[in-house]
């Protein structure tokens, strides 16, 4: 018992030696290193996704307000012919006395009931004799702002596919099923009779733009709308951030010969639309409609970027569409090219 214990008691404990610590230092920095990078990978990759899943739902719910604004241009309720309204001027006829501050963006902008889809290409200019209360709008809501250089505009003219009680200060459409009763007012009173052959629907007109600026955000690019409203009075208001570019053409049935190329457009060669809806044989840009043309469809883009840069990403991607020439932005901005076709429902009567 004694011998055992002197050798328990003389025995020593020993570590680990210099090589085995090394050698687990070494394992250890790999394995967290390993980790590390793992987790940067993963994260950079949840960034690309979260930034393109982004880009993705903006560019849905662009389109999801745009679409069916479009599908409905040149719906009037219980007629179809605008050119029948009594009140509608054009912007070569003197300001109607409907208008009132309705004239901000052109005159007879909101009474030009005629000209039931319209575009402005690459430019920002809507009606003639624009004053400065219809400019685009500054990145803290202000009268003032910027357009995005080279962006369309379009604008929407119908009215509500509900009927609406009348309401003083509000440009409105009295309508009638044989049409020549027809008028708009902003009285508030009903200028006939109301029924299953006569309503009221409030007029709708819309135009969609791209200002450089979003609302407290300068240098973030937004789709904005400038919509008619009570008063009358016309609203710009932000619809969604990270817009860049805005393009649009319209589907054309030509009727005629519109090239001179002696080979007439239309299938049957009388210099008339193909059928009632028309068939969309050409895309042109906006203001280059024919006179005798039918518009049938409008062919959208959005060119949709990220709103904040992405370190490490560069956009050498070259875009080209529409009308415009290709360029590669070059930058550190992620971006999303969507188009999207929407046929008119309503598309009898004849322009602009």
């Amino acid at each position: 018992m004694r011998a055992r214990g002197l050798v328990a008691a003389g025995c020593r404990e020993r570590g680990m030696s210099m090589v085995e610590l090394m050698v687990a230092l070494a394992i250890g920095s790999f394995l967290m290193w390993g980790a590390i990078t793992v987790y940067s990978r993963s994260r950079t990759t949840y960034q690309v996704s979260e930034q393109v899943s982004r880009l993705q739902e903006n560019a849905r719910y662009a389109m999801s307000v745009i679409e069916p604004d479009l599908r409905l241009a040149n719906y009037w309720g219980l007629m179809n012919d605008s050119t029948l309204v009594t009140g509608a001027a054009t912007p070569a006829q003197a300001a109607s006395p409907l208008s009132g501050t309705t004239g901000s963006c052109g005159t007879n902008f909101a009474l030009n009931l005629s000209e039931i889809i319209r575009g402005d290409n690459n430019t920002y200019t809507l009606g003639p004799n624009r004053t400065t209360q219809c400019d685009p709008h500054d990145s803290s809501d202000v009268i003032g702002g910027t357009a995005h250089a080279g962006s369309d505009t379009v604008t929407v003219r119908r009215v509500n596919s509900q009927s609406s009680p009348a309401t003083v200060n509000r440009l409105q459409l009295y309508v009638t099923r044989w049409g020549g009763s027809s008028q708009v007012f902003t009285s508030g009173v009903a200028p006939g009779a109301l029924g299953p052959n006569a309503e009221i629907h409030d007029v709708i007109v819309d135009t969609y733009y791209v200002d450089t600026d979003s609302v407290g955000r300068p240098g973030i690019p937004a789709l904005r709308r400038i919509s008619l409203v009570d008063g009358p009075a016309f609203s710009d208001q932000e619809v969604i951030s990270g817009v860049e570019d805005l393009q649009v053409q319209f589907g054309i049935d030509p009727g005629r010969d519109a090239n001179n190329d002696g080979i007439p457009d239309d299938s049957d060669g009388n210099g008339l639309p193909d059928s009632y809806t028309g068939v969309a044989s050409q895309y042109v840009n906006p203001n280059a409609v024919p006179a005798t043309a039918m518009i049938v469809s409008v062919r959208i883009w959005l060119l949709m970027r990220s709103e904040t840069p992405e370190q490490g990403f560069r956009d050498n991607r070259s875009y080209q569409y529409a009308d415009r020439a290709a360029f590669t932005p070059g930058d550190n901005f992620r971006r999303l090219l969507v188009q999207r076709t929407v046929q008119l429902r309503n598309t009898m009567s004849i322009g602009p």
